[in-house]
């Protein structure tokens, strides 16, 4: 199942000629210039970071409607980090969880179980999420640190404003516009655990407002080496992971008002990933993308169009399990009324195609159904409307109405299951809503209130899975009865300026109810299967909700120290369906993250801390499926940089410093490594 040329190619011509075909359509005289966003220059005017991701217009990050953080690239850039997780694991009170290498699960607010499909990820709008096992594959995210400009993580449910399977929140990384930012550089990394990486991006001006930027990356090391069974050995899930990657972004400016941007990615990870009901699986995975965008500002608005390719082929244990392509098109116009108001309709279509292996791994495949393939259709319409009612104050409501139509085939001829072609023809109709609310009480005080119900859909493996697996004698069934799950979420935020440290402080309560939530591979098996192997076969376990409260605290002293501290405490309860997910104990209760850097001349000291406190779940053994208990831990990782030139900086980086080998999660032990690293501005 190799990626081919053919499939590349006519996804290509199909990208661009439909957004031509817009563009010549949607022109109309226009009424102001635009050449995309500057970022830069409205940081500059604002003081701190600036998105547009919540309402469509130009916000700081202290008024966006939503609960948000900004991670800059002077952040990513100081963090000694070399994974898109470890950033967020710095800088947030997330619940990244690191179970090799490479391998991590990101999520909000609790429900850490491994694969949990509740974190949207996108790259400059565009989904990185796969929806075939309902995970996103951060190793695989063709994106180089060093062009990122900023990672927006958005907690609390936003499938009215950003979309599907945006229950537990959203990460949206913001790369340099190479139309405005000429941000070129190169990094070379070498370290222990036979660790070597190169990467770099390099930006060339194409015209005035115009940019195109090339980067690539190749890395491999040796695999954490603690804690694996004997059927992860068996599926060479130990393997040394390697990833390669490259991408290009074009923005371009066709005429005043009208900007077109492309951009195309290809990326290739092998490595073994922790996967529900606890085993660790070795997958090769190669995806590409290509996507066109046009941004028009005419009188009756700020019209932007947006269609984008995605693929993926999958092989687990060097079989092939299944390809998967998402086609998406997006049109939106944010328009101002009068001096208070903003709306923001906007339009959705979206195709998933998953076709299951050809049968070169046999019946008896890992995690494939031989010669079926499987769809779904999704049409949605939403608007959104921001309301400045006072100069202080400010509303932001959105509001998503999607329409999904699922089918398959192939199944009628799939010996021992049960569930026919006709099993699959399913209907969905969801709402998604937010609602948020800012008052700046005062200079220094803000108080922001937020409600937002999201969408979760099953994956495509919990719906349609057939997969015999004789090495852990049982069979795995897909459940086409499963249902989206539904997360309401309610949020109470206080921020404050605070002077005396220089710095800031928060506070945010929240409250979150999950509705028809389901155990994906985390099923118990039953004893029932036509096989006569033990059956594992998704489920909905009912209810659950959680709550807690997020704390941010952050300040400078003099002009040389920086620090900041983020806080979450979150209690998850559950209905009691036993589940090897036991999402009521898959994420820490308490988890704290802090940081300090100092600073003087050419040199740069910044260090790292995190602690959680305990947390459980499940992993395969040679005696089953048993459970595991990590104990309270605290590790602390750094960076010790040293600006050799005006262009090169030499850098001393280390992981896990306090401990060689550390249990952190319930998959690999976590090992201490240390790299050197330079980088090369120009």
């Amino acid at each position: 199942m190799r990626i081919s040329f053919v499939r590349c190619a006519s996804a290509l011509r199909s990208v661009l000629t439909m957004s031509f075909a817009i563009a010549g359509l949607l022109v109309t005289p226009l009424a102001a210039s635009s050449q995309g966003l500057d970022h830069k220059a409205f940081e500059e005017l604002f003081g701190e970071p600036v998105t547009t991701s919540a309402t469509g217009k130009p916000q700081r990050a202290s008024d966006v409607p939503v609960a948000m953080n900004i991670i800059t690239a002077e952040q990513i850039r100081r963090s000694g980090a070399h994974d898109l997780a470890e950033v967020l694991a710095r800088f947030t009170s997330l619940d990244v969880m690191q179970y090799g290498a490479t391998d991590f699960n990101v999520t909000a607010r609790g429900y850490a179980a491994p694969n949990t499909p509740r974190m949207l990820v996108l790259v400059n709008g565009r989904q990185v999420y796969r929806d075939d096992y309902g995970r996103v594959s951060w190793s695989n995210i063709p994106v180089q640190l060093s062009e990122i400009r900023q990672i927006e993580v958005v907690r609390g449910p936003n499938s009215a404003l950003f979309g599907y399977n945006a229950g537990a929140g959203v990460i949206n990384i913001i790369t340099f516009d190479p139309a405005h930012e000429r941000v070129s550089s190169l990094t070379t990394r070498i370290g222990n655990g036979q660790y070597r990486e190169v990467s770099g991006a390099v930006t060339v001006p194409v015209g005035e407002y115009s940019g195109l930027r090339l980067s690539a990356g190749l890395r491999r090391e040796r695999a954490w080496q603690g804690g694996y069974s004997s059927y992860e050995t068996v599926f060479n899930s130990d393997q040394d992971p390697r990833r390669s990657q490259a991408s290009a972004d074009g923005r371009f400016q066709i005429r005043d008002g009208i900007r077109l941007s492309l951009d195309a990615s290809y990326s290739r990870s092998v490595s073994g990933e922790l996967q529900l009901p606890g085993i660790v699986v070795p997958w090769d995975l190669k995806s590409w993308s290509i996507r066109s965008g046009l941004t028009m500002d005419s009188a009756s608005g700020l019209w932007e169009v947006s269609l984008y390719h995605n693929a993926l082929d999958a092989a687990l244990a060097g079989v092939p399990t299944n390809t998967q392509g998402v086609t998406v098109v997006q049109l939106s116009n944010t328009a101002k009324l009068g001096t208070a108001h903003i709306l923001r309709p906007m339009l959705e279509f979206r195709r998933n195609d998953i076709a299951g292996s050809d049968g070169t791994g046999g019946d008896g495949s890992l995690l494939s159904v031989p010669n079926t393939r499987t769809s779904y259709n999704v049409l949605a319409a939403g608007m959104m409307w921001n309301w400045a009612i006072r100069p202080n104050l400010e509303s932001t409501a959105a509001l998503r109405y999607d329409q999904l139509s699922s089918q398959a085939e192939g199944y009628d001829a799939v010996a021992g299951i049960s569930s026919a072609d006709a099993a699959y023809e399913r209907n969905w109709k969801t709402w998604s809503w937010n609602a948020g609310l800012v008052w700046k009480a005062t200079e220094i005080d803000i108080f922001r209130l937020g409600a937002a119900r999201g969408v979760v859909l099953p994956s495509d493996y919990d719906l349609s899975a057939y997969s015999p697996v004789p090495l852990l004698g049982l069979t795995v069934f897909g459940n086409p009865l499963l249902k989206p799950t539904t997360v309401d979420n309610y949020d109470l935020e206080y921020r404050r300026r605070v002077a005396l440290i220089d710095g800031q402080a928060s506070i945010t309560g929240f409250f979150q109810n999950n509705r028809g939530i389901n155990t994906s591979l985390g099923a118990f098996p039953s004893l029932v299967s036509q096989d006569d192997r033990p059956r594992l076969m998704p489920y909905g376990i009912g209810t659950s909700h959680a709550y807690g409260a997020e704390v941010s605290l952050t300040g400078k002293l003099q002009s040389s120290w920086d620090w900041g501290a983020e806080y979450r405490f979150t209690m998850v309860e559950t209905d009691r369906n036993p589940s090897y997910a036991d999402f009521s104990g898959a994420s820490p209760k308490h988890l704290l993250s802090a940081r300090g850097g100092w600073g003087i001349g050419r040199l740069r000291i910044d260090l790292y801390g995190r602690y959680a406190t305990e947390m459980r779940g499940y992993r395969i053994r040679e005696r089953g499926i048993l459970p595991v208990e990590v104990g309270d831990y605290a590790s602390l990782s750094g960076r010790v940089g040293l600006r050799v030139s005006e262009a090169v900086t030499a850098a001393m980086e280390a992981n896990s410093i306090l401990n060689e080998r550390q249990r952190q999660s319930i998959g690999i032990d976590a090992e201490r490594r240390v790299y050197f690293s330079l980088r090369a501005a120009f």
